[in-house]
């Protein structure tokens, strides 16, 4: 025990030092840039709320800067944050695609993409080579799980413009399989008026993780002063219990990295 608290305190200890001496810019000023995927992120009458966003906001804190967080549309912010330089995207999970627009660090969220399906519908899926013919999928404008169902070769999708439309569409029997990722899968349903009893998973596509990306033109030194902050505010247990205040017994992403963008 006493070797653990020495290793986490050495951590807390180099975290703070690199953030000191980060030779970053401090008159460069980040966008910060998010979508409303609650509970990771959200408008909250016209206040940025959510994980990721109290997430942000301390490592912010850590590292003595403050600036206000937009909550856009996610293929917008996409759009910004491939488009120019110093602009940090969040949550977003790691592709061949975005890793030539983006350094990344993390990660902040781990998470299982999954067709979910009413509770009273006796579909089984055991594979993708299944869905061809099983119903259609609701889904949204960029997300993850759309790719990974585009690159199945599946067509039966309804693509919407925001997370909880596709919520809905199932709800609603516009759709008999809806595509999400598990830590928002309760919010969303909240959102449109449905239980979290009303459904239930019926095939896991994939286990993500996801990331803070840092746009392509933003300082190097600036990344890493960002991914200190993130060391520094695991180590002190704080990330941990942030976890569980918003995501509750699902698994907690301990390590943190920085993944270089690809030339």
């Amino acid at each position: 025990m006493g070797r653990c608290f020495k290793s986490g305190f050495f951590s807390i200890f180099l975290s703070l030092l690199l953030i000191c001496q980060s030779s970053a810019d401090e008159s460069v000023e980040l966008r910060l840039l998010t979508e409303p995927w609650a509970p990771v992120s959200y408008d909250d009458a016209g206040i940025a709320s959510g994980f990721a966003v109290e997430l942000v906001n301390e490592l912010q804190r850590i590292m003595g800067t403050e600036q206000e967080i937009e909550v856009l549309p996610w293929a917008r912010a996409l759009s910004i944050a491939n488009s120019l330089p110093n602009v940090v995207l969040f949550a977003t999970s790691v592709d061949e695609e975005r890793r030539k627009n983006f350094d990344f660090v993390g990660p902040i969220i781990t998470s299982k993409i999954s067709l979910y399906a009413k509770a009273n519908d006796d579909v089984e899926v055991n594979s993708l080579e299944e869905l061809s013919h099983a119903g259609s999928i609701g889904t949204y404008r960029s997300a993850i799980g759309l790719e990974m169902l585009k690159e199945s070769g599946l067509t039966q999708l309804l693509v919407s413009s925001f997370p909880h439309q596709s919520a809905k569409q199932l709800i609603k029997g516009r759709v008999r399989f809806w595509c999400q990722a598990d830590i928002a899968v309760a919010s969303l349903l909240t959102k449109v008026g449905a239980s979290i009893d009303a459904v239930k998973p019926v095939f896991v596509l994939s286990e993500i993780e996801l990331y803070l990306a840092f746009s392509k033109g933003t300082e190097l030194g600036l990344v890493k002063k960002w991914q200190s902050a993130l060391v520094y505010y695991k180590a002190s247990g704080k990330f941990k219990r942030l976890y569980y205040k918003w995501f509750g017994d699902l698994p907690v992403p301990e390590r943190v990295e920085l993944i270089r963008r690809v030339e």
